[in-house]
Order: C-alpha cells, then sequence, then structure tokens
C-alpha cells in the first residue's frame, strides 16, 4: 500500500485548527426562531487540525464540514451520502469536485440515549505528499455529572489514516492524466471501545481493541495492536484529555508502557452522564519497531459511547 509521507503533522495544521471554536458542530434545523439548547465542547488543536466545524444530522443524513482544506470550492463543504463505507455506528460521507480532484471521506455519529453528543472525523487522500484530516465532537443540552459511581461505556471506533485504500468511491481520473497527479482514498480503521469513569475518583481511562484496516488495496485485512487510553482526569465540566499508549499485553519483549504514541480528548453528555463522544489522535500505530512495514504513518479516530 502507498504512503502518503513527508511533514504530514505540518500539512495537517494548515488551515483551521478549530481550537479556537466554541461550537464545531452546529445541527441544522436550530434557526426557528427558539432559542437552541447550550452546546459545550473542549476539543484540542492537536486533533481538530484540519476541521474547525461540522454539521451532521443523522435523521436526515446530511454532513457538512468546514475548515479542512481541498475538499471543495467552497466552505463549508456539503458531503455526499456513502452508505457504502458505513461503520456499524457511524455514517460515512465523501466528496469529490472531479477526478483530478482531492477525495475526501467523513464519518459522524450521534449517541443514542439522548443525543446529546456528537463528533465527526474528516480526511482528504493524496497527493502532492501531504493529507489533511482532523476530529471534533461536542455536547448539546443540560448535562450533570455523577459524584460517585464507576460507569463502563461501550461501543465503536472509526478512524481515517494516510494510508490509501481500495479506491472505490473515486471518480475516474482524466484520461493521459500522470500517475503522480491521481487521487488516492483514505484509509479507515475500525475497532471496539471500553471506556470505564469513576466518578467519585474523577478518572477517566479506557481501550480501543480489534482495531483493523479493511480498504487495503487488494481488500486485504490488516490488523491493528490495540490502543490504552492512559487514565486521565474528568473536569467539573465533564471533559477529559490525555495520553495514549500501545497495550503492554500486545508487545511482551517490548517496554511500550509509558511511550505516549498520541493523544485522546473528549466529553460525556447526559444527565448523569449517560454518553460520551470523545477523539484520538495517533503519530503510529502498527506497534513498536514497525512490525508491518509501516513508517509516518498517522490516524485519526472518533467514538460516540452509551452506557
Amino acid at each position: 500500500m502507498k504512503h502518503i509521507v513527508a511533514g504530514l503533522m505540518a500539512a495537517a495544521l494548515l488551515g483551521g485548527c478549530g481550537g479556537g471554536s466554541s461550537n464545531p458542530f452546529d445541527n441544522p434545523g436550530e434557526d426557528d426562531g427558539t432559542t437552541p439548547p447550550p452546546t459545550d465542547t473542549s476539543v484540542p488543536t492537536d486533533i481538530a487540525q484540519d476541521v474547525s466545524r461540522v454539521q451532521f444530522d443523522p435523521a436526515t443524513q446530511t454532513l457538512t464540514v468546514e475548515g479542512l482544506s481541498f475538499d471543495g470550492t467552497t466552505d463549508p463543504v456539503t458531503y455526499n451520502r456513502a452508505a457504502a463505507l458505513d461503520v456499524p455506528g457511524y455514517q460515512a460521507y465523501t466528496i469529490q469536485q472531479d477526478g483530478a480532484s482531492r477525495h475526501s471521506t467523513a464519518f459522524a455519529a450521534q449517541s443514542q440515549t439522548s443525543g446529546s453528543v456528537t463528533a465527526g472525523v474528516a480526511a482528504t487522500g493524496g497527493p502532492r505528499n501531504r493529507f489533511f484530516i482532523g476530529a471534533v465532537f461536542e455536547r448539546t443540552g443540560t448535562y450533570t455529572q455523577p459524584t460517585t459511581g464507576e460507569v463502563v461505556y461501550t461501543g465503536r471506533y472509526v478512524g481515517l489514516t494516510n494510508l490509501d485504500s481500495q479506491g472505490g468511491d473515486l471518480l475516474p481520473p482524466p484520461a493521459g492524466v500522470s500517475p503522480e497527479l491521481i487521487p488516492t482514498q483514505a484509509a479507515s480503521t475500525q475497532g471496539d471501545v471500553v471506556l470505564r469513569a469513576n466518578f467519585g475518583d474523577r478518572q477517566v481511562e479506557g481501550n480501543i481493541i480489534n482495531r483493523r484496516i479493511s480498504e487495503t488495496p487488494g481488500g486485504v485485512v490488516i490488523n491493528l495492536p490495540s490502543l490504552v487510553l492512559i487514565n486521565a482526569a474528568i473536569t467539573e465540566g465533564g471533559t477529559f484529555s490525555g495520553t495514549i499508549e500501545y497495550d503492554q499485553s500486545a508487545f511482551p519483549d517490548d517496554r511500550v508502557t509509558g511511550t505516549s504514541i498520541g493523544s485522546s480528548a473528549g466529553i460525556f453528555g447526559g444527565t448523569g452522564a449517560t454518553e460520551v463522544a470523545g477523539a484520538i489522535k495517533i503519530n503510529e500505530f502498527d506497534g513498536p519497531g514497525n512490525p508491518l512495514g509501516l513508517t509516518n504513518e498517522l490516524e485519526t479516530g472518533i467514538f460516540v459511547l452509551d452506557r
């Protein structure tokens, strides 16, 4: 599989990084003369990266992305529903202006219990040695946080990478175009999330397991190492941010404990913290020593979980 390499972190931070947005999700249908419910978010800039805002309505299956470079001729850009790329729990959307333009993929989800938290991730493919990517999450409405008890949240994870997929959603390139100019489609990852919050200690930790890429050229499924979301403090406002490591149990011959490979952040929502949404950004994902032969691989993903 081909890599989009060299200077990817710098490229991902070009354009709007989104850290200053007080509301990266702007739900349609609220301009009806009524006061919208209060919205809260706390997306670190290293996770938001090139995405500053997302408009997502799961009922009407519409999604608009703002800030992502080269995903369209306007900003924000309305994406097209791409149900064939759905990951369980997440709706997929894509956009490509023509066969010579970059292709962009996005995933989004809303919590099931009360719909109070939402998350979205979007990324372009190549070419030209760079890709653009970012993730946002938010909480809407009233939030109350328990002061005691331990709660487990489970669900699915989806991410986007700087690797090429099979390219099944790409438009045909112009006849005779040079290979260096042919767009690529970003490969996605998926897995399962278990997040454990102790509201008495105001700490949260978790795991992303059963991780895999299944959209590689040739359709080969690549299993990826499990990740650990290292314990982080839960603020009074129900937000958290922390670091990510490989799961030590997967690498008995390597010392991975204490070595950060990225960051995580999220926000709890609902009455009694019934839901949680968050995102991760990792700087590698195939294991210490590159056992899968990947170099310069990057991934940004989201999770939306209920109790």
